[in-house]
């Protein structure tokens, strides 16, 4: 991805496209208003799982005061940047297989295109499901990869590969959650990325600011993700 796009904003996400829609970064924050949709109260303590840069937390704002909202992340030159993007709010070196976080302690945990990240994802379903209490919800995106995208990737541990959505939802069932919704947003989300990132880089092209390889380059890897990118999910569940 071209950061560029972003113009500083410091998401990077595939967003949420409308017909609307003109700028990545406003497909990212439509991206969480469809998440905090799922939430019937906006009140409480949140944590931001894989918090990147800070730009979610930031958004987070919106809806909750800074002393209310937490995030971690394995980067600690990303939290860097948290820390100045969502003053106020506090952020922790942490795994999100490995929350050190004592049971029932928020009241939602949020998580953006993390998940498939994770060693394991299933592991983090079990974490997030302990620190919530009993009412709580886990709203998230999480994008569901072909095995050959799992087997080729090192950023996707393949024991994160499931065949379809129904075992998908067996996840969060399994680690004692209920009311699941999974909404499949594969069009909107990455089908609206896509095609906006290849619109950019034609213009780039046009421009003289990348050349014809670099182009072609960026055409290619749409192209294959097209190919693996199976479902992309926007998820709610409940803490019983």
């Amino acid at each position: 991805w071209n950061e560029g796009y972003y113009h500083g904003s410091d998401f990077f996400n595939y967003g949420y496209w409308l017909p609307s829609t003109r700028s990545f970064t406003e497909a990212s924050e439509n991206l969480l208003n469809k998440l905090v949709e799922f939430l019937p109260q906006k009140t409480g303590k949140i944590l931001d799982v894989g918090c990147g840069k800070g730009a979610t937390t930031r958004h987070l704002l919106q809806y909750f005061s800074p002393s209310d909202v937490f995030g971690i992340n394995i980067s600690e030159k990303q939290l860097e940047s948290c820390r100045v993007n969502a003053p106020g709010c506090t952020f922790l070196l942490m795994d999100a297989v490995n929350l050190s976080f004592d049971e029932k302690q928020f009241d939602t945990v949020i998580c953006v295109e993390s998940a498939f990240h994770f060693n394991t994802r299933e592991k983090f379903l079990h974490e997030a499901y302990r620190v919530l209490k009993p009412g709580g919800r886990l709203i998230l995106t999480d994008i569901l990869f072909n095995r050959l995208a799992s087997q080729i990737s090192a950023q996707l541990p393949t024991q994160n590969y499931v065949p379809n959505l129904s075992a998908y939802e067996a996840l969060y069932r399994r680690a004692g959650f209920c009311d699941v919704e999974i909404i499949d947003a594969r069009e909107q989300c990455w089908g609206g990325f896509s095609r906006m990132w290849l619109q950019s880089a034609r213009r780039d092209l046009q421009k003289k600011e990348i050349g014809m390889l670099k182009y072609l380059e960026l055409g290619a890897r749409i192209r294959i993700g097209h190919s693996v990118v199976r479902h992309y999910a926007l998820v709610s569940a409940t803490k019983a």
